[in-house]
């Protein structure tokens, strides 16, 4: 697996505007599949306290209180439900019922700068996330193995034409920008928890690049399950309409705060 450098350095530049992918650019093919974790103090952190994570995963699992839900893109994955998350935090809103689920592993990443997302994700035995590019390419998405029932070839992630295996307490990054799959062909479940670092040029932006990507997935769910939506809401120009809407929804709701308390 070939890794970039990168830096969670502010840089003094003019603000730009991130990539999205539902904006009129293709995203540029010469981009780093994986970026290298090395130096990077959130990684260390997470990476120094894994087993505390993964034991409070197994306990409340254990307990029967795990609750897991269904990603919200069910067309994702091979077969239905089968990917299934916790989000802690998700593009900067908090959850307080999974804090108050997980308090040890929210404990650990609260106070990590640049944090935007941190979720517990669940792929079931002889399970597939279908290739997919993500929605943006404003932050590093950080993966770290809790319970990898096996290495490749039988359980990984693939970015691009780049393989790798999970490893339980070590943290790769990728970027989510770029085409990319998961598998887990054994007869176990895979956990892993997934953390989203902001880059710094784009982090006074946070608010605004999260109510984009929020409006965006709202709407995308409701054509996927209200399925009058789909009958008579299909033309491109009423798409556009309630994506814009959306988008603007929850600019207002981030901008009151819905996202920022705990």
């Amino acid at each position: 697996m070939n890794t970039t450098p990168l830096s969670l350095n502010p840089q003094k530049s003019k603000p730009k505007r991130p990539w999205l992918a539902d904006g009129p650019i293709p995203y540029p093919h010469d981009m780093p599949y994986f970026y290298d974790p090395t130096g990077i103090e959130a990684v260390r952190h997470v990476e120094e306290n894994w087993t505390t994570i993964r034991d409070e995963l197994l306990q409340v699992i254990a307990e029967g209180q795990s609750e897991l839900v269904p990603y919200h893109d069910l067309a994702k994955t091979n077969t239905k439900a089968s990917w299934r998350t916790a989000g802690l935090m998700y593009w900067t809103m908090k959850s307080r019922k999974n804090i108050a689920r997980f308090p040890k592993t929210w404990e650990i990443f609260r106070n990590i700068p640049y944090l935007t997302s941190c979720s517990i994700h669940l792929l079931e035995p002889h399970s597939t996330i279908k290739p997919h590019i993500g929605d943006t390419d404003a932050m590093m998405r950080c993966h770290m193995g809790l319970v990898v029932p096996a290495p490749l070839p039988r359980c990984g992630f693939r970015v691009g034409d780049q393989t790798t295996s999970w490893t339980e307490g070590k943290v790769f990054i990728f970027n989510d920008a770029c085409e990319h799959t998961a598998w887990n062909n054994t007869d176990h479940n895979r956990y892993v928890i997934s953390f989203d670092l902001m880059r710094p040029e784009y982090y006074a932006q946070r608010y605004w690049i999260a109510a984009q990507i929020l409006g965006k997935i709202h709407v995308e769910v409701m054509y996927q399950h209200i399925g009058w939506m789909q009958k008579y809401f299909s033309q491109k120009p009423v798409k556009e309409v309630l994506f814009v809407l959306a988008k603007a929804y929850w600019r207002v709701r981030l901008f009151i705060g819905y996202g920022s308390g705990e």
